[in-house]
């Protein structure tokens, strides 16, 4: 069972990057979603039900500590 995670960050090239960077150093790891808001952070993590969501603390409609 692949290790499964939703990254949330509201800018598009930080989130970009980090995405890149854990593709190099995790390749084993699957990003079931990458979203723009706290709002569909929450969504994602309902649908997908990931081990690991890495959320950033200041976003639009509910910031990462909310999530």
């Amino acid at each position: 069972m692949p290790i499964t995670a939703v990254i949330a960050e509201d800018e598009p090239i930080l989130r970009a990057q980090l995405k890149a960077k854990l593709a190099k150093l995790w390749p084993a790891l699957t990003i079931a979603a990458d979203v723009g808001d706290g709002e569909a952070a929450r969504e994602a993590i309902e649908t997908h039900q990931p081990h690991l969501a890495f959320l950033d603390i200041q976003m639009p409609e509910m910031t990462g500590i909310e999530v």
